[in-house]
């Protein structure tokens, strides 16, 4: 496959060394008649200016005596008659191998220079405000394609419903009906939404989270279900507001707190301000939090460890950042991988424990977080459509 480069490479060496005959020249000049790229390398071949990097190119070769005279000379001399003569020298011995391995690199350039303008850069999105929410009566409303309206539950209940956020009104009469009315909301990959429940308390619903909830409150307390991550701010009252999820409860009064509890995953649930009790169903495990405590709940073993946390990373999400510090990597992967709706690939088992920090905007790309990500120098990161590759740099 490299024979014609090489031919082509011993006339234009015999050009530059002036050894050609006049069969060999009127080749030459064929093959530059052939095309604009043709003619385009030979003129760059031929620059003196170029000839030092093609001879310094040769080192990749086996070192042969005929470059050691080259180079040498090369280094004493830069008259034009002595480059000549190096030239004449070096044609025969060099110019077939320098010039084969230009016209492939060349070749190999003008692939990626095509490739380059027909394939744009891979930008992944972040989240934005979507949901689906189901009625009592099992209709579903999608939220994103919802301008505002107005729907009437069955009990009286009005909810307020907007792009952005539901508000749930209730009259002070006797309901339509006593049964109590449910609703749920669920946010899927790359979504987030919040709504106001009945009591004024506000939620505010991550990524891949739902949370179930009665239209109206009755009874001693106010309970609502909860999947994956919320933030509450609970407006006080004497009936307790109880957070039901999965094994575990909080009870609050009025208070404001955070709660990543998604399945397969332990439960975090971080005080902001006033005071939380969270239990465990399965062995009564108790634990009460003052502000700026979290409680983690191991699913395995049934029970809590407290610690005194900095609040802003984990609540910042609702205030549009993306702020870690000092996690790893493979969780951080995995809240981002919620919210921007992308899968993760790693081909390194070791990158996972990689420690890292961030403070990034929320609703921006994810390319400023990669490029945080890839400045550590510890990992190499590459795009295919939403799925993001990394490995160790090493």
């Amino acid at each position: 496959m490299l024979t014609p480069n090489f031919r082509i490479a011993h006339l234009i060496a015999g050009h530059i060394a002036e050894t050609l005959t006049p069969e060999e020249q009127q080749e030459l000049h064929a093959w530059r008649d052939e095309s604009a790229e043709h003619e385009h390398l030979f003129q760059q071949i031929r620059k003196e200016e170029n000839i030092a990097a093609y001879l310094y190119d040769t080192g990749k070769f086996p070192k042969e005596e005929g470059w050691q005279v080259v180079n040498s000379r090369i280094h004493t001399s830069l008259r034009r008659k002595q480059i000549i003569r190096i030239l004449s020298y070096a044609a025969i011995i060099l110019f077939p191998l320098l010039i084969g391995t230009m016209v492939i690199t060349l070749n190999k350039q003008q692939e990626e220079s095509q490739l380059a303008h027909t394939t744009q850069p891979v930008t992944i999105l972040p989240g934005e405000r979507k949901a689906m929410l189901t009625l009592g009566n099992g209709q579903v409303i999608d939220l994103q394609q919802t301008e505002q309206m107005e729907v009437n539950e069955d009990d009286g209940t009005t909810i307020d419903i907007d792009q952005t956020t539901l508000s749930y009104q209730t009259v002070e009469k006797k309901a339509k009906s006593q049964e109590v009315i449910y609703n749920k909301i669920d946010i899927p990959h790359g979504g987030e939404y919040s709504l106001f429940l009945a009591d004024g308390t506000k939620v505010y619903l991550n990524a891949m989270s739902s949370l179930r909830y009665p239209v109206r409150f009755t009874g001693d307390t106010r309970t609502v279900e909860l999947a994956g991550e919320a933030y509450f701010e609970v407006t006080r009252s004497d009936k307790p507001f109880i957070v039901q999820i999965g094994e575990m409860r909080i009870e609050v009064l009025g208070t404001t707190f955070n709660i990543a509890a998604y399945p397969g995953e332990q439960a975090y649930t971080t005080l902001v301000d006033g005071r939380v009790k969270v239990l465990a169903h399965e062995n009564g495990a108790e634990v009460i939090l003052k502000p700026s405590e979290q409680a983690v709940f191991n699913t395995e073993t049934d029970d809590f460890s407290v610690a005194t946390v900095d609040v802003s990373l984990y609540t910042s999400w609702i205030n549009g950042k993306i702020h870690f510090k000092d996690e790893r990597l493979e969780d951080i992967m995995k809240s981002l991988s919620r919210w921007y709706d992308i899968e993760i690939v790693y081909k390194d088992k070791e990158v996972r424990d990689i420690r890292f920090g961030c403070n990034v905007d929320r609703y921006e790309n994810i390319n400023p977080f990669l490029e945080l990500l890839e400045k550590t120098e510890k990992v190499k990161i590459s795009m295919d459509n939403k799925r993001i590759i990394i490995q160790s740099r090493k």
